[in-house]
Parts: structure tokens; sequence; C-alpha cells
């Protein structure tokens, strides 16, 4: 029996509404998924503290990259790393232990050229310092050291058996600095920066999963307009 015209209508409606719906959820997971994304990335961008970022026995990858704070006092027992170029100019990574409460943390304070400039001098008195946390070369890590004895790698084994403490697992790429101090020490850019966040993909799947049951009700729409011709085809031939 032939589908009539009124419940063909009503079938349409139907599919209109249960569409529309389907959309809504969809649009709605997906603005989800960027709230998801907006609030993953606020946190990242947030400042930490750098011992609540990573200890003397590892870190979270999500630490790699971020801002952090700590506040301590230096401790005189610098080191050189070298010879590193900055602006095609050959100088010396700065490095410097800061004593915090209950951790050394590695402050790389910067950049100099001439290793016997002032701006070298291990501040005294407690500091405040921030920067970016980075991970330890451990790419050459047996390099053996510079005819002067420096080292030429920021490997976190050689720093601790130099210093004679454990240090943290990351290391501070100094940007500010309370006090400051002489301005002979140019910044150094941090080689890896906080990456972007995992993309959540279970909204992602569920906005396309409704998507996609928006395409099917339209799909079984179609079937049951063919289904239709075909019932009235049939009725008109059995009436004649």
């Amino acid at each position: 029996m032939a589908v009539s015209g009124s419940r063909f209508a009503a079938l349409t409606v139907i599919a209109v509404v249960v569409s529309a719906l389907c959309v809504a959820a969809g649009w709605w997971q997906w603005q989800r998924t960027q709230e998801a994304l907006d609030l993953e990335r606020a946190s990242l961008a947030a400042p930490v503290a750098v011992t609540d970022a990573a200890d003397v026995d590892g870190f979270p990858a999500i630490s790699v990259g971020r801002s952090a704070y700590a506040s301590g006092e230096y401790v005189d027992q610098q080191i050189f790393i070298g010879p590193r170029e900055l602006t095609g100019r050959s100088g010396w990574w700065v490095l410097t232990p800061l004593q915090t409460d209950g951790a050394t943390v590695v402050v790389l304070r910067g950049w100099v050229e001439d290793r016997g400039d002032a701006a070298t001098t291990v501040p005294d008195g407690p500091v405040s310092v921030s920067g970016t946390l980075q991970p330890f070369e451990t790419f050459y890590a047996d390099r053996p050291r510079s005819p002067e004895g420096d080292l030429v790698v920021v490997s976190r084994p050689e720093i601790e058996a130099e210093w004679g403490v454990p240090v943290t697992s990351l290391l501070l790429v100094l940007d500010e600095q309370d006090p400051p101090t002489a301005s002979g020490l140019l910044a150094v850019t941090p080689t890896v920066v906080t990456g972007d966040v995992p993309f959540p993909w279970q909204n992602a799947a569920y906005t396309v999963q409704w998507f996609v049951f928006a395409g099917f009700t339209w799909v079984m729409w179609w079937m049951w307009a063919i289904r239709d011709r075909r019932d009235v085809a049939d009725a008109d031939s059995l009436a004649t």
C-alpha cells in the first residue's frame, strides 16, 4: 500500500527535526572540544613553581617548555658551557645553581662573550627568578670537556658531579630576575617552548558521530521516498 502524501510529509518533518537535533548536538560537542583546548592552553600558559613541575626523580612531559618561577639564593659554583654562538658570535652559556627550599635548580642565566665579564658575577642574597623549563642535553653527553676544562654539553650527570648535589630534572632558562643584575648577560632563547595540548579526540569523535547521524537521517528519508514511489508505481500498475 502506498505511503500517503500526508505520511510522506510527516516523515519529512521528522527527518528535518531529527537531523537538526543531531547537528545541534554535534555543534555542542565541537564547542566542548574547543573549550577543552582553551582550558588546557590556559593551564599551560600559567607559570608554575619549578619544584612543582620537576623534581630530582623526573618530570611529566607536559612540563617541558612551561613558564616557571623559583625563589632562593645562588650558590657560587658557576659553570660555563661553550663555546655557544649567539647572533654569529662565539661565547658561553652561564649556568648557576639556585638553592631553593629543598632543591637545587640549574639556572641558565644567559650568554656572555667574555667569561671575565663582570655580569657573570654570582649575585648575593635572595632572588626570585622566572623563565622557561628546558630539558638537559642528552646528545653528545659523553663529549669530553674543552681544553680549558669547561663543559661543552649541558649534561645533568656532569653538572651534579661538579656541584656535588642532585638537581631538578629540568633547568630554567632565565627570563626575569628580581632584583635584576648587570645587563652584560644576554638572554638565551629556549629551544623548546610549550607545545600545543593534545587534541581531545573523544569530544571530536562525538562531534563527527552526531553529524553522521544527521546524514543518516536523510539517507533513511531517501530510502522511504524511493519505497513510496515504488509503492505508488505498483498500485498504479495493479489499477490498470
